[in-house]
């Protein structure tokens, strides 16, 4: 496993998590090493950033190009978007995906059950700082464990004095051999929502090819999908109804300073979450909670 980063985060370490350093400007991040598996995780956004079960290869991306940078979004792993996906779909001058994914979030807890496994748990709890983006204060909680599989499980509870509207994914990256032999499976039949034509629902009709730019939503999704090729990897989502799946095409790739030229052929994005007709609104005081699993299946 590539090693990155760490500086200065005072929380108490178990033996299987250390820091790394990396010339600045530099983020906190830490490496976790168990008897099942590596990976990396940033502080800011709470954001796994590389996943290597140990008998299997990595299963997210992380693009060679990413921008280590305070306030910045890491290109790869999985990213939070939150408490909106994408554009906003009231206010399209407010930033995309959200704001806590540029945000450290509170690592709280630190759990082993068992050599083979590892849970954090990271906390954030929107300030007031940014009601002007999100009027409606609440917390949001990742559990992350870590063994031979990632699960992660989120849950959002509404402060406020009012019901509050979120949409969110976890942006998931997945490394590809080879991406005009890769497919999706699990969504044919469905109708998505085509970010390339203003959102017109299209039929979904056999598995996802990448023949070139790729922007789809799909709704009320079955709960597993497969992503077929090398590696093979399926997501299964509990309270997420929603999937996206996204790549970006050479030329818009290379025209992010994130990605690069030729670099879209290394990944796709398979992501899961609550979105558009999905999109969760919380009473009062209420909390929902929903779980993505990544497994790796060759």
């Amino acid at each position: 496993m590539q090693q990155i980063i760490d500086h200065s985060q005072t929380v108490t370490l178990t033996d299987s998590i250390q820091r790394y350093q990396k010339p600045p400007p530099a983020l906190p991040l830490l490496h976790v090493s168990n008897q099942s598996c590596e990976a990396v995780i940033a502080v800011q956004g709470a954001h796994v950033l590389q996943f290597k079960p140990q008998s299997t290869t990595e299963l997210l991306w992380l693009s060679p190009n990413a921008i280590f940078a305070e306030g910045t979004a890491i290109r790869g792993g999985i990213p939070v978007c939150l408490p909106w996906f994408g554009v906003n779909q009231k206010d399209p001058s407010k930033p995309k995906h959200g704001f806590v994914r540029n945000q450290d979030w509170q690592l709280s807890e630190i759990h082993e059950p068992d050599p083979n496994t590892t849970k954090l748990v990271f906390t954030f709890e929107s300030g007031t700082e940014d009601r002007a983006l999100f009027p409606y204060p609440f917390t949001a909680q990742l559990q992350i464990t870590l063994s031979n599989e990632i699960e992660i499980t989120l849950t959002l509870h509404n402060h406020s004095d009012s019901d509050a509207e979120f949409s969110w994914a976890l942006h998931s990256y997945h490394p590809v051999g080879d991406l005009a032999s890769t497919a999706v499976a699990g969504l044919s039949g469905l109708n998505y929502l085509d970010n390339l034509r203003g959102l017109k629902p299209t039929l979904q009709d056999g598995n996802i090819r990448f023949n070139g730019e790729v922007d789809r939503v799909y709704e009320s999704v079955p709960v597993s999908q497969q992503i077929l090729g090398q590696p093979a990897i399926t997501i299964s989502g509990h309270n997420c109804e929603t999937a996206i799946v996204w790549n970006p095409g050479a030329e818009n790739a290379a025209a992010m300073s994130d990605v690069g030229e030729g670099i879209h052929q290394q990944f796709i994005c398979l992501e899961r979450g609550a979105a558009f007709g999905n999109s969760w609104v919380l009473a009062p005081d209420e909390s929902r909670q929903a779980t993505l699993q990544i497994t790796g299946t060759s």
